[in-house]
C-alpha cells in the first residue's frame, strides 16, 4: 500500500474534501489547492504550504497515479484532482473519513462522526462503525484503532497511509492524554459521542412513531 508524507496527505486530503463538499468548484487550480491545504479551519496543523510546494507533490503524486491534471478548452491554467478514491474503489462515507483523517490526523469516532458528515452522510455512530470497520477489513487496511483496545469511549483512530516512522502509537492515546495532533475540541469527545447517540435514538424514536422531524422539535448538530 502506498505511504504519504505530510504534504502529500494534505494535499489528497484536501482534494478529497472539496470533491465531496464543493462538487461545483472541483477539480481545483493550484491556487485554489494551495488555500485549501492552508486554510484556518478544519486542519491540524495549520500549515503555510507555498504554491511551489504544492506543485511539486502534485507532480509526484501524478507520477505515482495518484493525482490527475486537466487542461480546459482555452485555458492556460491547468485543474488537479486526487486518484485515490477511483483507485481504491472508495464509497463516498469511507472517502469523507479519510480524508478527515489525512487532514486533521487521529481522531475519535465522535469527531470522525461529526466532521466526515459534512462530506457524507453518517447519521450515528453506528454507521460510522461500519465505514470504519470496512476500511480496517480490507486486505491491506486503510484505517485503524490507535487507542488502548480496552477503552470504551473516546476510541481513536488513525489512517494507515504513514510512513512507519510516522505511524501513531498507541501509548500516545491514554484516557488522560490528548493527542497533540487533534484539535482542542478533542477534550469534549466523550460528550460528542453521547449526544450523537442520544441523535440516534430519537431519531428512531421518530420513525417508529411515524412523527415528522420538522414537527420533533430537534435540529440538526451543526
Amino acid at each position: 500500500m502506498e505511504t504519504l508524507n505530510a504534504i502529500e496527505r494534505r494535499v489528497i486530503g484536501t482534494m478529497i474534501e472539496k470533491s465531496l463538499s464543493t462538487p461545483q468548484n472541483y477539480p481545483l487550480s493550484l491556487n485554489s489547492l494551495t488555500n485549501g491545504c492552508n486554510q484556518k479551519s478544519a486542519r491540524d496543523p495549520e500549515t503555510s504550504y507555498s504554491e511551489q510546494q504544492v506543485l511539486e507533490t502534485l507532480q509526484a503524486l501524478k507520477r505515482r497515479s495518484l493525482a490527475t491534471e486537466f487542461f480546459g478548452a482555452g485555458s492556460r491554467v491547468s485543474k488537479w484532482e486526487e486518484s485515490v478514491v477511483a483507485l481504491l474503489d472508495l464509497q463516498p462515507a469511507q472517502a469523507a473519513v479519510l480524508s478527515e483523517l489525512m487532514l486533521r490526523g487521529p481522531q475519535t469516532e465522535g469527531e470522525l462522526r461529526q466532521r466526515a458528515s459534512r462530506m457524507a452522510p453518517i447519521p450515528d455512530l453506528a454507521t460510522l462503525h461500519a465505514t470504519l470497520e470496512s476500511l480496517y477489513s480490507r486486505t491491506e487496511p486503510l484505517a485503524r484503532r490507535v487507542s488502548d483496545p480496552n477503552r470504551a469511549r473516546g476510541v481513536i483512530w488513525a489512517h494507515c497511509f504513514y510512513p512507519p516512522e510516522e505511524a501513531p502509537q498507541a501509548e500516545a492515546f491514554t484516557s488522560t492524554r490528548v493527542s497533540p495532533t487533534t484539535s482542542p475540541t478533542s477534550q469534549s469527545s466523550a460528550l460528542e459521542e453521547r449526544v450523537a447517540a442520544l441523535e440516534a435514538r430519537v431519531a428512531s424514536l421518530e420513525e417508529s412513531l411515524g412523527i415528522k422531524k420538522a414537527q420533533s422539535g430537534f435540529a440538526d448538530a451543526p
